[in-house]
């Protein structure tokens, strides 16, 4: 009868400890990450701003439709002006006929390129159409064909917030001391 090999435990016991001594030290990191000193906790995000951004009463807009659906120019103007643009004339149809196949264009001159970014929040997916030769700080959207609202105040805070921009002449939001 041939003898059987002899099993050696040692290498299984050594590699048995060294996983549990692995699986106590994760485990006590876990338990033990962001508990209290300052000096281990990790920093908050920075607060700098990548960029700025007219707020919006000082945006002044003018509102068109450019679908065949009535009355949407005429609510996106009430919501707008609730979201505090300075929007003087009532809505209106976009003449000469302008066909707007997306949600939306923005139109606007170089002197009015920041206030037409922050109006894009407003309108997440509308083109953005610059005019060099105006040169008056008029914002003009003209809603197309998937256009379907105006983002809300609190998705455009947002979104503003998520990119790091600040409005020049708006409150600060509260920071959060505990990031």
């Amino acid at each position: 009868m041939a003898s059987l090999p002899t099993r050696r435990p040692l290498p299984a016991v050594v590699s048995l400890a060294a996983l549990l001594l692995l699986t106590a030290l994760v485990w006590w990191r876990v338990l033990h990450r962001g508990g209290g000193d300052s000096n281990d906790a990790t920093p908050c995000p920075s607060t700098v701003a990548h960029a700025t951004l007219p707020a919006p009463d000082s945006v002044v807009l003018q509102v068109l439709n450019a679908t065949k659906r009535a009355g949407i120019a005429a609510r996106a103007r009430t919501l707008l002006v609730a979201d505090g643009f300075n929007v003087p004339k009532p809505a209106s149809n976009d003449k000469p006929k302008v066909r707007v196949t997306g949600v939306a264009q923005i139109r606007f001159g170089p002197n009015a390129a920041k206030a037409a970014t922050l109006v894009k929040y407003y309108f997440p997916g509308a083109q953005m159409v610059r005019n060099d030769t105006v040169r008056s700080g008029l914002v003009t959207v003209s809603l197309g064909a998937k256009y379907r609202g105006v983002a809300s105040r609190s998705a455009v805070e947002a979104a503003l917030q998520r990119q790091r921009i600040v409005l020049v002449g708006s409150t600060p939001a509260p920071s959060d001391a505990t990031c």
